[in-house]
């Protein structure tokens, strides 16, 4: 299994994650995940597509790998970056139906919120006590 590719944002607070995700043999469970739009609460701008829950036994739960408030950021190489929320769904549900379904599995391109480093060490500490 190669290991998940791992890159930064710039400011350190989101890590970028690949992974090639396959489908269950009931192609059209698909990947198994519920999804939300967030948007801004201050101009309600759209902000993108997180996973909201993760469904048991699908895919995605079999694999083990993608996480709750996970950003998909790309899908079988198609960016969902810059597009409203409405079109990203759009992307990531034609993605799944067409593209996943001959492959047999979904590259998914995530970001994931990076614990900062205190907090992991006061997360460490309070497993101790």
């Amino acid at each position: 299994m190669d290991e998940d590719e791992l890159v930064l944002t710039p400011d350190g607070t989101r890590e970028f994650l690949t992974f090639e995700i396959p489908l269950s043999d009931s192609g059209s469970a698909g990947l198994g995940v519920s999804v939300k739009g967030n948007r801004s609460k201050e101009n309600h701008a759209d902000l993108g597509i997180f996973v909201k829950s993760i469904i048991n036994g699908g895919a995605a739960f079999k694999d083990g790998r993608l996480r709750v408030n996970d950003q998909l950021i790309a899908v079988n190489g198609e960016s969902l970056l810059g597009k409203t929320n409405q079109d990203a769904m759009e992307t990531l549900r034609k993605s799944m139906s067409t593209e996943g379904n001959k492959r047999g599995m979904i590259q998914l391109i995530v970001a994931r919120r990076v614990a900062k480093r205190n907090e992991v060490v006061k997360k460490w500490n309070e497993g101790l006590n």
